[in-house]
């Protein structure tokens, strides 16, 4: 809440966007990382992947999930200073 004395915080709405940043993100993150399990365990052959197409999607995918989960850090870091 608003005090006269301290600083203005965002209310409600803000601290939940900012959370839900924050979730997504992390959901983001551990995407990447399962991603290149899968690539790694492909590669060194311990998946039950014989044409090696779990190494290329998971390569590809995180590659392509890597700059969205920046963006999100980014904005989470934007508004968290914002709110400060």
């Amino acid at each position: 809440m608003d005090t006269p004395d301290g600083p203005s915080r965002t209310g409600f709405p803000g601290t939940a966007l900012r959370r839900l940043v924050l979730g997504a993100f992390a959901c983001i993150a551990i995407v990447i990382v399962l991603l290149m399990g899968e690539a790694v365990l492909s590669a060194i052959g311990l998946s039950s992947d014989p044409h090696g197409y779990g190494a290329f999607a998971g390569i590809l995918f995180s590659a392509v999930l890597t700059p969205v989960a920046l963006a999100l850090w980014l904005l989470y870091q934007s508004m968290r200073r914002r709110s400060n």
